[in-house]
């Protein structure tokens, strides 16, 4: 109990002198995610704000405005199945629609698994008079804390955020329109321009979360507080939606009013590069080629076959330095001499350094933002999700290459490289693409504590960039009720006409008959 009175005089404290009280919630298994959210909280905690940062992941010395409390047990609950962490070759077998029921059941598993945590009772035991000024909460993993927390703290304004830049999944929150004919669904791996199937995904996405887990969600969250209204109201509250996303750098689509565009707001002003590193990346005459499989892909889970495929890749280039994150001292071969390995590498730092010459990459979200951001053309491994859009996006633009993760080839990687390393016009159409990314009146996080500022300023009049698409039901917002009966009514004209038509011919035949009698 002494715990949960130090974390309410510490907010109490710090938030009493200037600027407002922020429970920014950040329950989703992620570190890419965290990465993202990380940014914002500080970046609102350098503006005089107070953070009561509710996170699966927390730092040890954040900043003293920001006061972590830690959603225990989340990664061990989702993800003890497989101890050596998630197959990614077997979620990237998945389709789409299995894919999303993937994710569904994501939602409803961490929901249980946070409700239970010592970190969400702490929250739950706050004062019932305390104040939060705004909540942000990261809607990937669903209503489930954000609602509790809302009606806890007396509905105080609510922001929706997320790492993840796919527009149909702010749906419940904003009232989101699914272009099916034009944009790829997140899980569908498909270039632009779409087809009946795509249809069917976005759709069953926005159905199954409003109509099915969101239900599921909502008798969780009752067994803590039964008074509470259903959770996907509540999710309909959101002000705005800070979304990662940009449309330059992604398929571009209408987006409602209140979603704003914040993509890449954890790329940050590079660092200086650790003297080992600065030694290899400056000393490199030919440049470097960094390879990261980011936070969830593992490159030492990739199997040894297809690490010796890629290393002697490498081998048969020996003009060009690799830097390789790999998250283990064991190789099943020995390691070539222009290769070097590293358990961590600060990847935004070396993608801004002038000889970073190429980036292999799985694709992810921050990953190609970063990469595009610096001017780095990309040879893309996806592996599951959305990185498969990722990847096809840059490659429809000419900034890319895609190999395949699951049959990785030595000559097939060899051959990309070249490519790409010889042919300038990738390295110019990143550059061109890399100065419209970066010309913006401010920079994303920037942008991004503004808006939040906004909803501060404007508590009230803040509903004013809701649209109404969230109170209506998704067979009015796709004007069904209208088009099904049209279509009803046009079947039922046709087979009347056909019908008098068939009379009238059935007739003359008749008539024709007689006469000939």
């Amino acid at each position: 109990m002494w715990q949960l009175s130090v974390v309410v005089l510490l907010a109490v404290a710090t938030g009493s002198g200037f600027g407002a009280n922020i429970l920014y919630i950040a329950g989703v298994p992620s570190p890419s995610h965290f990465i993202w959210h990380r940014a914002l909280m500080y970046g609102l905690a350098a503006k005089g704000h107070n953070v009561t940062a509710l996170s699966v992941d927390v730092e040890d010395n954040p900043p003293p405005d920001v006061h972590f409390i830690k959603i225990e047990g989340v990664y061990e609950a989702l993800f003890e199945e497989d101890s050596e962490g998630l197959d990614f070759f077997a979620m990237g077998e998945l389709g789409p629609f299995a894919m999303v029921s993937m994710f569904n059941e994501y939602m409803v598993s961490g929901c249980e698994v946070a409700l239970r945590s010592e970190g969400v009772r702490t929250l739950v035991r706050y004062p019932d008079d305390f104040k939060f000024d705004v909540i942000i909460n990261d809607f990937l993993l669903g209503p489930c804390l954000s609602a509790l927390a809302q009606h806890k703290f007396g509905r105080p304004p609510y922001i929706g955020a997320t790492a993840f830049h796919g527009l149909s999944s702010t749906a419940p929150l904003s009232g989101a329109y699914s272009y099916s004919g034009l944009i790829p669904h997140n899980e569908f791996d498909a270039p632009e321009g779409m087809s009946y199937m795509n249809f069917l995904y976005n759709h069953w996405e926005e159905v199954s979360k409003s109509y099915q887990v969101y239900d599921k969600i909502d008798e969780m969250v009752r067994r803590i507080n039964p008074d509470i209204p259903h959770v996907g109201q509540i999710e309909k509250d959101a002000r705005i939606i800070l979304l990662n996303s940009h449309p330059v750098v992604q398929y571009s689509e209408p987006a409602m009013p209140n979603v704003i565009s914040v993509g890449g707001m954890q790329i940050t002003e590079p660092k200086q590069l650790p003297d080992d590193l600065k030694s290899i990346v400056e000393n490199a005459e030919q440049g470097v080629i960094l390879f990261s499989l980011g936070t969830n892909v593992r490159s030492d889970l990739l199997g040894n076959d297809r690490v010796v495929e890629i290393l002697n890749a490498m081998e048969q280039l020996p003009q060009y330095n690799f830097l390789w994150k790999f998250e283990s001292d064991s190789m099943p071969m020995k390691i070539p001499k222009n290769v070097h390995i590293r358990k961590w590498i600060p990847q935004n730092d070396l993608l801004a350094h002038p000889n970073s010459k190429l980036f292999i990459t799985h694709s992810g979200l921050l990953s190609t933002q970063e990469a595009i951001w610096h001017g780095v053309p990309i040879i893309g491994f996806p592996a599951f999700a959305d990185q498969n859009r990722n990847i096809n996006y840059c490659v429809q633009l000419g900034v890319a290459r895609r190999l395949s993760l699951r049959k990785i080839n030595s000559q097939d990687l060899v051959t990309a490289i070249r490519q790409i390393m010889t042919d300038q016009s990738y390295r110019d159409k990143m550059t061109q693409l890399s100065k419209l990314f970066r010309d913006q009146k401010e920079s994303p996080l920037e942008r991004a504590v503004w808006w939040v500022e906004w909803v501060l300023r404007n508590s009230a009049g803040s509903t004013v960039m809701q649209s109404n698409a969230v109170n209506i039901g998704w067979i009015s917002k796709y004007s069904l009720d209208v088009i099904v009966p049209l279509v009803m009514a046009a079947v039922v004209v046709l087979q009347v006409l056909v019908k008098l038509a068939s009379v009238l011919l059935c007739r003359r035949i008749g008539s024709n008959k007689v006469k000939r009698e």
